[in-house]
């Protein structure tokens, strides 16, 4: 069925600042990558501008606006996570001095749904409401390890590294999925950002089915193979915590 014309210019708006939100930010690298004429995506361009979703520098750069800011900000608020769930992760937190997120699968991505900043004066730039993908994060490796290995391989991209410690082929991605599942963890060695290493476990809801992740996340210099297992432990420890803490009906909130 085809779709109507309102549908296919937000699809195509929508396009546009997933480009600009990659980096292409000057008017005729938009208009290439989506494949659309020069003057149409001139006039989509100057509609989002319009409405705040994008901005025009005197360089004639597009960036992403203000309004879109503030969505993050009411998306935010409308997680609507239980306190409970916070206060856990604080309590990780501090007693690690290291960040601590909770998170889920998305797609291909680990939405962050909550997060609990350390005391070692390292600002991390994840946020609740913000998206990283899979395959280069803790969270998102310890979940893609517990779906069908099918699926989770065919959610890998190869030309979506962050880091040069990212994982490059799928041979190597499956290769880490098994051994994530036999151990029961999850590690991201810098492949999201250089410098820091995150552990990860899995966190079931009540039925026992694995629904979210939480994750330790600290300098590389402090994670040695010692403090790694440690947290682990830890981790384990408030799992069952977490688990209770979440809300009936918390898996169809995001499915």
């Amino acid at each position: 069925m085809e779709k109507p014309t309102g549908a296919k210019t937000l699809e195509r708006g929508l396009e546009l600042l997933d480009h600009v939100a990659s980096g292409v930010d000057r008017l005729d690298g938009i208009a290439a990558a989506a494949g659309l004429s020069r003057s149409s995506t001139h006039r989509m361009l100057s509609s989002l501008v319009a409405g705040r979703y994008l901005s025009l520098g005197a360089d004639n750069r597009y960036r992403l606006g203000l309004k879109l800011m503030e969505l993050g900000a009411q998306t935010q608020r409308s997680l609507n996570l239980p306190e409970e769930i916070q206060v856990r992760l604080a309590e990780i937190a501090e007693a690690t001095r290291d960040t601590t997120h909770l998170g889920i699968l998305e797609a291909d991505d680990v939405l962050y749904l909550a997060k609990a900043r350390g005391s070692r004066g390292i600002e991390m730039a994840s946020r609740p409401g913000g998206r990283l993908r899979a395959q280069n994060t803790a969270m998102g490796k310890m979940l893609l390890a517990l779906r069908p290995r099918a699926e989770a391989l065919a959610r890998f991209d190869p030309s979506a590294t962050i880091t040069k410690h990212s994982i490059t082929t799928v041979e190597d991605f499956d290769k880490e999925l098994t051994a994530i599942r036999e151990r029961g963890y999850s590690l991201d060695n810098q492949e999201n950002e250089l410098g820091i290493i995150c552990v990860a476990i899995p966190i079931p809801d009540l039925s026992g089915e694995p629904i979210a992740s939480i994750s330790v996340s600290a300098p590389s210099v402090y994670m040695t193979e010692e403090r790694i297992s440690d947290l682990v432990a830890l981790l384990n420890s408030h799992g069952p915590e977490i688990t209770s803490c979440l809300p009936p009906g918390f898996k169809d909130s995001w499915d």
